[in-house]
């Protein structure tokens, strides 16, 4: 018998796994990567619903860095208004999926988490910023590392450059299923991203999502290689360059599994 297809409104708790069949204990993940324009919203809004109207159904849906400008150190230009944010909210109406979105925001490099009905659920202010490209003369840094909890699942967030940074992610790691980086990581450190993705994933025993950006900016090139990694470090998708959505399925029972069988996480030292 086929069973009905998970639901595209959300069913809170094991409710939804009774009705329709569908283990709740899984997660269609996508990664949304494609080339922005510099600080050009509107034209990426565009971009970004053409992208949501052609690509599948996810459940969470994760955009770059600074998804609609790029990676811009002209704060006035990358700040998102509130009408902005709402057409976020009414992507995620009208498709039925969580959506996490990066902007600026109160001085910040900030990820945001919404759900499925447009309601904010988290936010997350890049604690680390990037040095060498003038970051933090533009922007203030975050002090929080906060856990976000996205129906079923526990989600630590980070952006970009954190990912080089090795403890945002130790700090509750047992509590943490999935990582998100949502990333403008340059072509130049291509090798760095794919290394780091994967350390993130093994040494945590989480799975672990980058999602990078492709094209130029004024002095960047992207190739994106937008990456899932599961929590045993294997590659479960590859965007390479190509511009589009990319969804799978990933499942809480995979991490217990990881855990149980290996369980490195027990002993850590504390520093």
């Amino acid at each position: 018998m086929m069973l009905p297809s998970r639901p595209r409104f959300a069913v809170v708790g094991d409710l939804a796994g009774l009705i329709y069949g569908v283990p709740m204990d899984q997660l269609r993940l996508g990664m949304l990567q494609y080339d922005p324009v510099w600080c050009e919203i509107s034209t990426n809004q565009r971009k970004v619903e053409a992208l949501f109207a052609a690509g599948p159904e996810a459940d969470l849906l994760v955009l770059p860095e600074m998804s609609l400008t790029g990676f811009c150190m002209d704060s006035s230009r990358a700040h998102l208004d509130a009408v902005h944010h709402e057409w976020f909210a009414e992507l995620a109406r009208e498709h039925q999926t969580g959506i996490v979105y990066g902007c600026v925001e109160q001085g910040c490099n900030r990820s945001v988490l919404i759900d499925r009905s447009g309601a904010r659920l988290g936010i997350y202010d890049k604690r680390h910023l990037f040095g060498l490209g003038g970051e933090p003369s533009s922007y203030r840094p975050g002090v929080e590392t906060p856990v976000w909890h996205f129906e079923d699942w526990r989600i630590r967030p980070s952006i970009c450059y954190d990912l080089r940074f090795s403890y945002h992610y130790w700090e509750s790691a047992t509590e943490i299923d999935l990582a998100l980086v949502p990333a403008c990581w340059p072509a130049s450190r291509e090798a760095h991203w794919r290394l780091l993705l994967a350390a993130r994933a093994v040494e945590n025993q989480f799975y672990v999502a980058g999602v990078n950006r492709i094209g130029v900016e004024p002095q960047l090139q992207y190739v994106g290689a937008s990456l899932l990694v599961d929590p045993n470090g294997a590659v479960l998708c590859d965007a390479r360059s190509e511009e589009g959505i990319f969804v799978n399925t990933i499942s809480l029972e995979v991490v217990k599994r990881q855990r149980a069988r290996f369980p490195f996480l027990r002993d850590r030292v504390e520093t």
